[in-house]
């Protein structure tokens, strides 16, 4: 199924392609989005097409932060029908769990994810994720993400509530002045995640916009004209899994208590949708290893190790071998030789 976003997600492109030298419409049809999308922001537009519009006019307005950019021009209203509930929502856990639950109105190919810090319960991220199967390059597409995520915080907020640490799945593509602009704190590069990491206190503080009657008038007329169908518990196993892996606390026990439910309880939700929690752990490592060789010139085996949960480097050559029938330097050869093959086409 191809994945879609409303075209208000373009809201500002035209004007900051033009102050780069770029012709927006000529980027617009190279990808395939409609150009009346410009002045249609309820209209759908491919998502892929989306996240290759954003690379390719990074890379032809010589901008590597166009994504960070773009999101200082986009504001709540972005988020259409989705706006008034986030806007009114009494704390940014509840904000959060809004965006979790409906922001398939907006663009299902994104998710927002509250979780807890491993190991330190006095932090919380809100994680930011592309859920798409298309090979369109992600990174200025989680960076807009990312930061217009930021953006919309301390607007609910009023200025008072701030990350204290900005994380992003890919190494850093642009000064580290234009992430402290866009995230108002320090970032973290190569992470496993895209996610914000607050003080649990501050998703926790009231909102001085919070309405109840508005935001009740909000989720009903949601209910009523966007039904979705039932949310995927193994969706949310699978990006927590991401996160607690490298810490060596991806258990079940410790999924189930992120997700306030008993283990068992887990575990019969997920078979009921066809996992064991086992395999996602395996499914995860796979992948994650995957973008871990694709990112790096010459990996070091033990930290890819550590990340995915092992504790020694034996057992990732042990996977590696199950997965790919190679070991982990062969796979990244492969890889590497098939990207400069596809490169050189």
């Amino acid at each position: 199924m191809t994945a879609l976003t409303r075209a208000a997600r373009l809201t500002g492109y035209e004007t900051l392609a033009r102050s780069l030298g770029v012709d927006p419409r000529q980027e617009l049809q190279r990808v395939g989005i409609p150009l009346r999308s410009l002045e249609n922001p309820d209209a759908l537009i491919n998502y892929e097409s989306f996240l290759r519009l954003l690379e390719n006019t990074a890379v032809k307005g010589n901008c590597v932060d166009f994504g960070l950019r773009l999101s200082q021009s986009q504001d709540l209203s972005v988020l259409g029908p989705l706006a008034v509930l986030i806007g009114h929502a009494r704390t940014i856990a509840e904000a959060a769990d809004f965006a979790s639950r409906y922001l398939f109105v907006h663009t299902p190919g994104n998710r927002i994810t509250l979780a807890p810090v491993p190991l330190d319960p006095a932090l919380t991220d809100v994680i930011f994720s592309i859920d798409m199967v298309g090979k369109a390059p992600r990174r200025q597409g989680f960076e807009l993400g990312l930061a217009y995520t930021a953006r919309t915080v301390r607007m609910l907020g009023r200025g008072a509530i701030r990350p204290c640490l900005a994380l992003l799945p890919h190494a850093r593509l642009a000064p580290l002045s234009s992430y402290r602009t866009a995230f108002g704190c320090p970032t973290e590069f190569d992470s496993t995640t895209a996610a914000l990491r607050f003080a649990t206190a501050d998703v926790e503080r009231p909102l001085p916009e919070h309405d109840p009657m508005l935001k009740r008038l909000a989720q009903t007329y949601l209910d009523q004209n966007f039904p979705k169908g039932k949310e995927l518990i193994s969706d949310s196993v699978r990006e927590l899994v991401r996160q607690f892996l490298s810490v060596g606390q991806a258990t079940q026990q410790t999924i189930a208590s992120a997700l306030s439910i008993h283990p068992r309880a887990l575990q019969r939700k997920l078979v009921s949708e066809g996992f064991r929690f086992i395999d996602i752990v395996d499914d995860v490592r796979r992948n994650l290893l995957v973008e871990m060789l694709d990112r790096s010139a010459r990996p070091n085996l033990m930290q890819v190790s550590l990340t995915l949960g092992y504790s020694e480097q034996a057992a990732l050559s042990r996977s590696c071998q199950r997965w790919f029938k190679c070991s982990p330097t062969e796979l990244h050869r492969r890889r590497r030789v098939a990207r400069g093959t596809r490169q050189s086409a």
